[in-house]
């Protein structure tokens, strides 16, 4: 096949889940098929990767637009509003196509959809990632305001105007690709889960620190940091009620001021402490004795189970970390719902030290057989392939 990928910006450096996809998925893909790279010139990209590519075409990025009040007001729930729409991306997308003569568009993530969409000639792949509907209305419900029903009702338009467009929409979650069902029936949905460098993130006998629980994340994204603050709020006092000594490190960069307020006035008196951005997070991680992820809000398959699983770490989630995971409670994790379940999840691990080593090893074989980036590429061209034809 030839593969146009069209991306928001260039996948590296690699510090989110979205240029983690786009780094994986690359090269895997250009093994096999002329695969030629758009994206917004942000970033960079690494030159073996380039190197292996068709073509990397950089597209230009503006300044979004000032609007004046009025504009704002009569504008306030367009599904426009969500990304500005450039038209030289347009232009140099059609200038592309005439030029690589692609057989299928793989527009990755909401942004360049509409630019994708544009196109002529080629059937488009939506790779949506996460369902943005979903995430919204979680979002409402747990604070509800003017401004997050504003979103929600745009993300709502904007799936409901382009998701139908495409020959495929894919998503890393069941739970994601069955609200665009219901919510954009037209679409046609599909899932590609994420994947994990089985090689790179392997365990190594490393002495865990008693006590010590681990969850990692950009802090930049706010799931995350409101997950880490439910936990310390709501969670980390029950656990040290019982366990004095056990104490939560966070793993991520740019924490915001009021999050890294929660470790004062210390780590050894809040329990909480904070890398900041870390060149590595497997040796933090590997320390845990037990990787915890507390998200309350967010949509999507989680990257950094996946990672903690592959490190053979014991994981303690709630209901929306696993999504896309297929993961048996009690066997490969423990899944646990409220504050106090999360508590006692953490100190019947911490203190059962068989019980944390099977738990490890049953993620480590979980990421192996079932999320391997190999498995996961696979899956998605598929998914490719079947686009192609315009019955499926």
């Amino acid at each position: 096949m030839r593969i146009l990928a069209v991306t928001q910006k260039l996948p590296s450096p690699v510090h989110d889940g979205y240029n983690l996809r786009m780094a994986a998925y690359l090269p895997r893909l250009a093994q096999r098929h002329e695969v030629a790279l758009a994206a917004i010139d942000r970033g960079s990209i690494a030159p073996d990767l380039e190197r292996q590519l068709a073509l990397v075409v950089r597209l230009p990025e503006r300044d979004a637009p000032r609007h004046g009040v009025v504009h704002r007001a009569l504008s306030a729930f367009s599904p426009d509003e969500l990304y500005d729409r450039d038209p030289r991306v347009d232009a140099e997308l059609a200038r592309l196509c005439e030029r690589f003569k692609p057989d299928l568009v793989w527009s990755v993530g909401w942004r360049m959809l509409p630019h994708a969409l544009s196109l002529r000639g080629a059937p488009i792949v939506a790779d949506a990632i996460d369902e943005a509907v979903r995430e919204a209305w979680i979002e409402l419900r747990a604070g509800p305001s003017a401004r997050r029903f504003i979103h929600l009702v745009r993300v709502l338009r904007f799936e409901r105007r382009h998701f139908p467009r495409a020959r495929r929409v894919l998503f890393v979650s069941d739970q994601d690709a069955q609200v665009t069902s219901r919510v954009a029936p037209r679409s046609r949905c599909a899932v590609t889960p994420n994947g994990v460098d089985i090689e790179h993130y392997r365990p190594e006998p490393v002495e865990e620190t008693p006590d010590l629980l681990v969850f990692e994340g950009a802090l930049v994204h706010p799931p995350n940091v409101a997950g880490v603050r439910y936990f310390v709020a709501e969670v980390l006092p029950k656990i040290r009620a019982q366990r004095p000594r056990a104490r939560l490190l966070v793993v991520g960069r740019d924490p915001p001021p009021d999050l890294l307020e929660l470790a004062r006035p210390d780590p050894q008196t809040s329990g909480v402490e904070f890398t900041g951005f870390v060149d590595d997070v497997r040796p933090h991680v590997r320390r845990a004795s037990v990787f915890v992820s507390p998200l309350i809000g967010g949509a999507g398959l989680k990257n950094k189970v996946l990672q903690a699983w592959a490190l053979g770490k014991p994981v303690v989630a709630t209901p929306l970390s696993v999504g896309g995971l297929e993961a048996r409670d009690g066997e490969e994790l423990v899944v646990a719902d409220g504050a106090e379940a999360l508590a006692q999840a953490c100190l019947k691990l911490l203190g059962d030290a068989p019980l944390r080593a099977r738990l490890g090893a049953a993620g480590r074989r979980a990421a192996v057989e079932r999320f391997s980036w190999e498995s996961a590429t696979a899956r998605l061209e598929s998914e490719l392939a079947q686009a192609l034809s315009p019955s499926r």
